[in-house]
């Protein structure tokens, strides 16, 4: 799992600041695209994540990384909506997958410091 997170974050991280420029938004669903779908979907799982425990838990700020991992969920639906993404099926999978993690981290009963406990690299 951290090998992935790392992968995923690492690559996001240094594309996000050219997103602005137009074309980097289109590298950056490019490189989601070619990802392996269950490499894809443990990220979009991991993005729903830590949106559900921000708004369950407005306290916790995101980190570096986590700010990263949030960028996934983002990236997946502007794929969609701007019809970027050259696989929009497998874009609509990773985004039932970030609904679903989303849903379960929202409604979920974790106290906030346990949740910060359980994925330190996410949140400050």
């Amino acid at each position: 799992m951290s090998r992935i997170l790392v992968t995923v974050i690492l690559a996001i991280s240094f594309t996000i600041p050219v997103a602005s420029a137009g074309q980097g938004e289109q590298q950056n669903i490019n490189y989601l695209a070619r990802m392996a779908d269950g490499k894809l979907h443990r990220a979009a799982a991991i993005s729903g994540n830590i949106y559900g425990v921000l708004k369950r838990c407005p306290a916790l700020r995101p980190s570096e990384s986590g700010k990263a991992m949030m960028a996934v969920s983002v990236l997946l639906y502007d794929g969609l909506d701007k019809h970027l993404a050259p696989n929009p099926a497998k874009f609509e999978r990773a985004i039932r997958v970030f609904e679903g993690a989303y849903r379960k981290a929202a409604l979920s009963n974790v106290g906030c410091q346990a949740e910060k406990a359980k994925d330190p690299d996410s949140y400050r």
